[in-house]
């Protein structure tokens, strides 16, 4: 965003008072300089002097990238979960059946494959990412060398793990944990998803459910009015979902309408025939 500085004496920026002002702090209303007019990313049409684009109440995407760098998500244990019950699987399985020079035993030590790859994976090397997308297909492929007669099944049971595989590779919260830079734009849907008015998706679920189960009406009710009333889109951070909070208050309405006036006519004629 430009900001023109104007040339009248009036109105000197509070840091460099040799300089005019060209505008004001959003937050706090100090004057600022174009050296000292600073935007954040996702309020582009708000402008900040450098001490309160900083405060983590403001620059909120920065905060919430500071808040899950380098930490892991719900991924890395659940990969480090899966490796750790892979290993007591192949230890429980030696202690029954033994090893010997057979391809039928040697299918015993299948599970190890991954087990380098979801430790990296849990220790956060970067490598680890994009070797989780193949080592389904590789244990399908290792698989099929030890016992060809199930080659379809192998292939066939290596594709959810490919799936899962692509959509960890592509989740904000994983690029967090390994340190990968990530857009303001993925940042924005990472915050909107998580911390976003979440009292709106809630009643949005509520509503959904009260098509099915009208005893739950009254909470979409309420958590739809309540996920309203908190709809701020000037606020730092903007509070948004006010649509889904409407969806959600209006079948939450509609749920026990539907009911009363169809349903339970329609299970009522059906009893007495």
């Amino acid at each position: 965003m430009s900001l023109e500085v104007p040339s009248s004496p009036q109105g000197r920026c509070a840091v460099h008072p040799d300089l005019p002002a060209g505008g004001t702090c959003f937050r706090c209303g100090s004057f600022i300089c174009a050296d000292c007019a600073t935007s954040v990313a996702g309020l582009e049409a708000r402008l900040y002097c450098q001490a309160c684009a900083a405060r983590p109440d403001v620059n909120y995407l920065e905060a919430l990238r500071q808040r899950y760098q380098g930490r892991r998500d719900e991924w890395a244990w659940v990969v480090g979960g899966v490796t750790v019950l892979l290993c007591v699987a192949t230890a429980a399985a030696l202690a029954q059946w033994g090893l010997r020079a057979t391809r039928g035993s040697l299918f015993t030590l299948l599970p190890l494959v991954p087990v380098p790859v979801g430790v990296a994976f849990f220790l956060g090397q970067r490598w680890a990412r994009h070797a989780l997308l193949v080592t389904p297909l590789v244990m399908a492929v290792v698989a099929d060398a030890l016992v060809p007669d199930g080659r379809f099944l192998y292939f066939l049971c290596a594709i959810p793990g490919v799936l899962t595989g692509l959509h960890v590779h592509r989740d904000v919260r994983s690029q967090l944990f390994f340190r990968l830079p990530v857009s303001p734009g993925a940042l924005k849907a990472l915050w909107d998803q998580r911390y976003n008015n979440p009292m709106a998706r809630q009643a949005l679920r509520l509503g959904y459910s009260s098509l099915i189960m009208p005893l739950l009406a009254p909470f979409a009710v309420i958590c739809g009015a309540v996920a309203l009333r908190r709809v701020d889109p000037a606020a730092t951070p903007p509070i948004g979902r006010g649509g889904q909070a409407l969806a959600g208050l209006v079948l939450g309405l509609l749920g026990p309408l539907l009911w009363g006036v169809a349903v339970l006519p329609w299970l009522s004629d059906r009893l007495h025939s």
